[in-house]
């Protein structure tokens, strides 16, 4: 049931507490503890394979002595655009204070019940054997997630079709550790440009978990609309428009969709991306059961030059939030920076992981493995380039924005061109949703999100 929208981030929340698979009642048969919760932190990010939650507690019931710090939480939230329930497995206790004679404050820290699974579950043996054949990133993560040897969960699933076939030893990996193997070697099917694309990311957000590369994700944020509701078994998200403006002198709708306060957290330090070589550089790979083996760009011989990667070959290669009207900002820099830019000086390694432990694939290497020293460069660049503008921003809070899809939002410039103030153009568009933080106290509901965005219009 949602409410009745009567002031901007309205949201009533219940929590309930798990043990053994049932609801953990008192004597009266009461089972909704929210009265002992002061605060609630929601917080889910595409860097994160897990939901976090962080719930303050307002103990003087003896609620303490209940509990165990294991148990399971159901966080029921009502609010004024859609409703939304989580389920958490408490790891930590901590924090704890007695502020009078008979009440202690705490705080206990949640994430999803895969997360702990993860670390007592293990994938042990050859993929052929193991998955059944199946080589393929996206159907081996699937398999992972759902069957009962691991982590068997029932959550959605979304994920994107990968080009080349896996083949690893497991060494008894946890079950995540598994999953960013593939994914670091995943290879995107849909290529722009002809070249290999990866940069491929596993996370949790409250619609299921997620597999997609950096270049899927912004193809689908530069597809979302913002008419109509979020279809949410298809993963197809609205996209909400928000506006840098003063608050109306009423306390309705109309500031539903305001930027409440606005952060720059980190604007370009080219000095450093220099030092770390985001832009430019050299790829160098090694096969640690040969060395003979090692590449250097196209070449086995160590001497000649290794395989250079630039970001300015490769911008026009890759997805770009507001397609065609997109600009790499490197290109408004001064000539002489952008040689430096362009200068290829620092050296990135990989090992080739083509015939480890495999005798018998020894005279026939996958080729798509050898070829990490691109796909390291690419992912290296593609990571960079998504953080040219970051922003951070408080809005009214909106349980239907999630890690991993889009938001546009308008800023005004900070001067005036006669009566009017125009559009900052270069921080305002559509950005890629990086993290989600969802704070409720007091029934009042504020989001803040961590924005990406690669490109200037």
């Amino acid at each position: 049931m949602t409410l009745k929208q009567e002031q901007v981030g309205e949201v009533v929340y219940k929590v309930f507490v798990f043990r053994d698979g049932k609801i953990v009642t008192n004597d009266d048969g009461q089972s909704n503890i929210a009265e002992f919760v002061r605060g609630i932190e929601i917080l889910e990010s595409i860097t994160t394979a897990s939901i976090e939650a962080t719930m303050v507690i307002q103990d003087s019931a003896g609620f303490l002595g209940a509990m165990t710090g294991s148990e399971l939480f159901k966080i029921q939230c009502i609010a004024t655009n859609i409703d939304r329930t989580y389920y958490v497995r408490a790891y930590a206790m901590e924090s704890r204070s007695r502020s009078k004679q008979q009440q202690d404050m705490f705080v206990i820290r949640a994430c999803s019940d895969e997360f702990i699974k993860n670390e007592v579950t293990n994938v042990f043996g050859n993929s052929n054997t193991i998955f059944a054949g199946e080589g393929e990133a996206s159907a081996i993560i699937k398999q992972i997630l759902t069957d009962k040897r691991y982590l068997k969960s029932k959550k959605k699933f979304f994920s994107e079709t990968t080009l080349n076939k896996q083949q690893f030893i497991a060494t008894n990996w946890r079950p995540y550790d598994a999953i960013y193997w593939v994914a670091q070697r995943a290879v995107r099917k849909s290529r722009k440009g002809g070249s290999l694309q990866n940069g491929f990311c596993f996370w949790e957000n409250a619609l299921g978990f997620h597999f997609k590369s950096i270049d899927t994700m912004i193809s689908d944020v530069n597809k979302q609309k913002d008419n109509g509701q979020s279809n949410y078994s298809k993963n197809d998200i609205k996209l909400y428009k928000y506006v840098y403006s003063p608050k109306s002198t009423d306390e309705g709708g109309s500031d539903s969709y305001k930027i409440q306060s606005l952060v720059f957290p980190d604007e370009r330090n080219f000095l450093m991306g220099l030092r770390h070589g985001e832009w430019s550089g050299f790829s160098v790979g090694f096969d640690p059961v040969t060395v003979s083996n090692s590449v250097m760009g196209g070449s086995k011989d160590l001497n000649v030059d290794a395989f250079r990667y630039s970001l300015k070959d490769s911008w026009n290669k890759m997805e770009h939030l507001d397609g065609k009207k997109a600009k790499n900002p490197i290109k408004s820099m001064d000539t002489g920076i952008q040689a430096m830019i362009d200068y290829p000086k620092r050296v990135r390694y990989t090992m080739l992981p083509a015939q480890n432990f495999d005798a018998e694939n020894k005279d026939n290497p996958q080729s798509t493995y050898s070829e990490l020293i691109e796909l390291q460069s690419y992912q290296w660049m593609r990571i960079a380039s998504l953080k040219n503008i970051k922003l951070i921003v408080k809005i009214p809070g909106n349980f239907d924005l999630y890690a991993g899809s889009g938001i546009s939002i308008t800023i005004p410039a900070t001067f005036r061109d006669g009566d009017k103030t125009p559009v900052d153009k270069r921080y305002s568009g559509r950005y890629l949703i990086a993290s989600v933080k969802h704070d409720m106290v007091d029934q009042k509901l504020s989001t803040e999100l961590l924005l990406l965005r690669d490109a200037v219009i």
